[in-house]
């Protein structure tokens, strides 16, 4: 069963992808999606402010947490953690 998210609806909200670049040396590339939380229900959807939408993935719904006030969060209120494929190339801050 999906966790209850309603206290998220409209919160400022951060997704850090993690992106695994050497698991020996635990070397990793983050990249942050920032935006207000939408949620339906068993879903929540980020939306940036520019238009942009992720839907977080249901294996990390239960692992949302507050903020802790880490710089890379910046404004946000709570965040959640997703681990992307090596694969996947991040956008750099000028695309």
């Amino acid at each position: 069963m999906p966790p209850n998210l309603k206290y998220l609806e409209g919160r400022k909200f951060c997704v850090v992808f993690i992106k695994v670049l050497d698991a020996a040396t635990e070397k990793v590339q983050l990249q942050c999606l920032r935006g207000r939380a939408s949620v339906e229900p068993g879903r929540l959807t980020v939306v940036h402010e520019r238009g942009g939408m992720f839907t977080v993935p249901s294996s990390a719904l239960p692992n949302i947490l507050p903020s802790d006030g880490t710089a890379l969060l910046q404004d946000a209120e709570y965040f959640v953690l997703v681990k992307t494929d090596e694969n996947i190339m991040f956008a750099s801050a000028s695309d």
